[in-house]
């Protein structure tokens, strides 16, 4: 943990600092748990009252806030956003460790820039590239032909299979499965007969997925994640998806095979996505949304439901139904 004082912290932030600058910052919490030589943050007027009744030595605020006496105030137009690169300062990651470890095994083939860590029982199969300053850590494994940009972090237990690519910065939670074979089956002779799943996975830079997700290979082609997009924990990708850039898709959310989701779109947790669905740029799709097969979600207003709907119908629904019960109960 880094330990600075307001100002220092401000100038890092490109922001300005108001009243006490030389007050030391050493840490950060949440308003009501902060102590003095700690960091906290005002997200908006509403929470004004709390800000004031803090013990925060420090916070970051909007225009308009008024501190308690003693205050240090790093005024910023997005609180929780400078809040968010100030934790970064605060604490940050540890460096790589460069070199591979004794009981790790990189295939002879690999190339594993000399910046690189390597820990132990990682597996790194034939011809794959690591980029610099990335972090594969222990039990991680790493399949042939893969490719993994600079300055990312693959935690421990994460599996990448053959021909995947992967872009600078990105992180990969521990479990996380990246490139297994497509839900790909076709029924012939009385059975299920497997269909090869033969294509691969493309990551753009930037990319975090969580713990125990798992994003499927190709039948034929390419299962895309883009720049920036964020998965949660327990996420499934199925095969043949493209997810676009900078898209947000939150915990237990499941995507039938070829399904679209343009750039910046939001997923809420426990969504449920049916073949080759599309979800347009900017889209909202409210938590435990079921969107069948097929189905385009335009932007605009969120949708909700099952199947799912523009949030104001959906209401408007529920509503009704809620008449009808008491209606019925009073029968």
């Amino acid at each position: 943990m880094i330990r600075l004082t307001a100002g220092e912290l401000a100038a890092k932030l490109g922001l300005n600092c108001c009243g006490p600058s030389e007050r030391v910052v050493c840490g950060a919490a949440a308003l009501v748990d902060a102590a003095s030589e700690q960091l906290s943050f005002v997200g908006s007027a509403k929470y004004f009252d709390a800000g004031r009744a803090s013990k925060a030595g420090t916070v970051v605020v909007p225009p308009g806030y008024e501190p308690a006496e003693g205050q240090a105030v790093i005024e910023s137009p997005q609180p929780r956003a400078h809040f968010a690169v100030a934790l970064g300062i605060l604490y940050p990651q540890a460096a790589p460790a460069a070199g591979i470890h004794p009981a790790a095994f990189v295939d002879p083939t690999a190339v594993v820039d000399c910046t690189a860590e390597i820990g132990p029982g990682v597996r790194i199969g034939p011809d794959s590239r690591i980029g610099a300053r990335t972090r594969i850590l222990h039990g991680a494994s790493i399949g042939a032909e893969v490719v993994v940009g600079a300055d990312g972090c693959i935690h421990p237990l994460a599996v990448i299979h053959d021909r995947v690519s992967i872009g600078a910065r990105c992180v990969l939670h521990s479990g996380c499965v990246i490139g297994a074979d497509g839900f790909g089956f076709e029924f012939s002779g009385g059975r299920f007969q497997k269909v090869p799943q033969v294509g691969t996975v493309e990551i753009g830079d930037d990319v975090e997925i969580g713990a125990n997700s798992c994003v499927d290979r190709a039948a034929l082609g390419v299962t895309v994640i883009g720049t920036g997009t964020k998965l949660d924990n327990m996420v499934h990708i199925a095969h043949n998806c493209r997810i676009g850039k900078h898209v947000v898709i939150a915990a237990q959310t499941g995507l039938a095979g070829g399904v679209t989701i343009g750039d910046y779109a939001v997923v809420g947790g426990q969504v449920g996505v049916g073949d080759k669905a599309r979800i347009e740029s900017r889209a909202v799709v409210g938590s435990g949304a079921g969107i069948l097969t097929s189905k385009i979600v335009r932007a605009g207003e969120p949708v909700w439901g099952t199947p799912a709907r523009p949030l104001r119908q959906h209401l408007a629904q529920l509503a009704t139904l809620a008449r009808l019960s008491k209606r019925k109960g009073g029968a």
